[in-house]
């Protein structure tokens, strides 16, 4: 019996403490716990929530609002109060958190007055995981096993707000983080569509660079099939021409002089693996594609001198 008492007045200290709010509603005929009921109206759930905020207390500000969303989700006050969750979430530095926080917002009332302002701070989130150094386990980024959020929340702008000035630099960006991440066929693809979607927009004049970027790091070793490193030449010629003043067009000469560069070693080399097969014809005709094309290049006065060889080489025999 003793016991029993014992056990009783353990549970009822356990209850008194755990839950020492809770109150029996005659009208509703429910226990209610003001901590996790909501005030009377939107207007006074709001107003004490951003009491919170002002108060810099972002957690119990967050809760706060949080309440105003999901018991009056069609209220006037709902967008508002699920805006600021996103800020309660950023200023507790728990930037992804405040991202989909964000989200909400564009998802479940597009006519806020804050999108705009929401779509910035979607890309800033984005553009701060983009210039965040990754974590490295072993030396393995965990992006190896993990999206990197920056796609997510960059994808998310391009998806859901196209024809916002963020969408443009949201592609681009995105298409330097495949280059970064070497998707080198999904960068190419993003970088088309930014073109082709914002033709009017810079970051449509940078991504036509971009493009032959990706498709000369596509195809980092000089093989038979010269192709896409053509491509990649012509583009930016194509570029440093219809540019020529723009910054990056200094960039884009330094990448043209490399990829004819490695094209002309292309050439040397299957020059150089007929010559070792005694074929001095064929080899010939290799180091001449160099001597008329890659007059520019190391490997043109090295092709003059092969060609030479071969000549009085053939002559003696």
């Amino acid at each position: 019996m003793k016991r029993k008492i014992f056990i009783f007045f353990i549970l009822f200290l356990f209850i008194f403490n755990a839950y020492p709010f809770w109150i029996w509603s005659p009208k509703t005929k429910k226990w209610t716990n003001p901590k996790y009921s909501p005030l009377a109206t939107p207007f006074l759930q709001f107003k004490e929530a951003e009491k919170y905020f002002g108060e810099k207390n972002y957690k119990e500000a967050y809760n706060s609002f949080k309440k105003v969303v999901i018991h009056y989700p069609d209220a006037q006050e709902a967008a508002e109060a699920q805006y600021y969750m996103g800020r309660c979430m950023e200023e507790l530095k728990k930037p992804y958190q405040a991202f989909l926080e964000y989200q909400k917002v564009i998802d479940r009332y597009p006519n806020s007055k804050r999108i705009s302002e929401i779509i910035e701070r979607q890309y800033n989130i984005g553009e701060y995981f983009l210039n965040v150094p990754s974590k490295k386990w072993l030396g393995i980024s965990i992006y190896d096993f993990v999206e990197h959020p920056s796609i997510e929340i960059f994808k998310k702008i391009l998806e859901k707000s196209p024809y916002s000035n963020y969408a443009p630099i949201a592609g681009y960006k995105l298409g330097i983080l495949f280059l970064q991440l070497s998707r080198y066929d999904e960068a190419r693809e993003v970088f088309e569509k930014v073109i082709d979607n914002y033709p009017e927009s810079e970051w449509a004049i940078a991504s036509k660079y971009q493009i032959a970027v990706a498709t000369s790091k596509a195809n980092p070793f000089p093989g038979y099939d010269s192709t896409d490193l053509k491509d990649a030449e012509k583009r930016l010629d194509e570029f440093v021409k219809k540019h020529p003043n723009l910054d990056i067009s200094e960039e884009a000469k330094s990448q043209l002089v490399e990829l004819r560069e490695r094209e002309a070693k292309k050439n040397f080399d299957i020059a150089k693996f007929y010559e070792k097969q005694k074929k001095y014809q064929s080899a010939i005709v290799y180091y001449n594609i160099i001597i008329e094309n890659y007059y520019d290049t190391k490997y043109y006065k090295l092709a003059e001198e092969r060609v030479k060889n071969l000549k009085n080489l053939m002559e003696v025999k």
